[in-house]
């Protein structure tokens, strides 16, 4: 554990006296010394950032099919925040979920006050024999709502969650993007929705660890509409991956 930690980016989380308790904003504040965050250069639609004439090269934005309608990122994935998401996925230091669902909390009330969502749920994960190894998405989700002592925003924390993942998928992560597309795809025909009064005529915000094209936000996005009956879906991320050459990624 002391290993990682001292290769994680933000060592000093664990010793902080706000680790677990203390205002959230500050452990917003102090991450954003370390965070490359997302500003007027990120698109509007999806916060990669954009072409130096102004345009973005994801192509999920430019899509007539798209269906979740933004996708917001704390920050990008590099550096500090990309070591922390490593360490805490890959590498076994699950106590990071504390420190990312603070970051999470504060985010929300920083951006969406003054328009809350009506519920926030995560992108599903499945626990079953070849699914995920643990519920990295939903421990950091739960981890915010106990860090929200006012209860004033609405986690999706219950039983069966609001959209669940009923059978393991391909693997996605730091696929190349024609790949991501398959597997956005094949997890659209997994999704489902349990209890569409959860969801009808609501603004649903999908919380996600990375967004690298977008896809699966978007599958996510198109169940709660088509299934669920939102009135709009929008997506929130811990990093955005930054696009190493314009075209293969976003």
């Amino acid at each position: 554990m002391t290993n990682q930690l001292a290769l994680a980016g933000f060592p000093r989380c664990h010793r902080c006296r706000n680790f677990r308790d203390g205002p959230v904003r500050t452990c917003l504040t102090c991450a954003s010394q370390q965070l490359t965050r997302p500003g007027t250069d990120a698109c509007a639609i999806c916060s990669q950032r954009l072409e130096a004439g102004g345009g973005c090269s994801n192509e999920l934005c430019r899509s007539p099919g798209r269906r979740i309608a933004r996708i917001h990122a704390i920050g990008y994935q590099s550096g500090a925040l990309r070591s922390v998401i490593t360490s805490y996925k890959y590498r076994g230091t699950r106590s990071w979920s504390v420190v990312l669902g603070r970051l999470l909390l504060a985010w929300l009330d920083e951006a969406m006050t003054d328009d809350p969502p009506g519920l926030i749920v995560v992108n599903p994960g499945y626990a079953g024999p070849g699914g995920n190894e643990f519920a990295h998405a939903e421990s950091v989700l739960a981890d915010a709502a106990r860090a929200d002592a006012r209860k004033r925003w609405p986690f999706d924390t219950v039983s069966p969650a609001a959209v669940v993942k009923t059978r393991p998928t391909l693997k996605s992560a730091d696929g190349q993007a024609w790949s991501k597309r398959v597997t956005g795809n094949e997890l659209r025909s997994a999704l489902r929705v349990p209890d569409p009064a959860r969801t009808a005529g609501r603004f649903i915000l999908v919380f996600d660890d990375v967004c690298t094209t977008g896809t699966q936000l978007d599958a996510v996005a198109g169940c709660l509409l088509d299934q669920g009956g939102a009135a709009r879906v929008e997506g929130i991320v811990l990093a955005r991956a930054v696009w190493q050459s314009h075209g293969r990624r976003s």
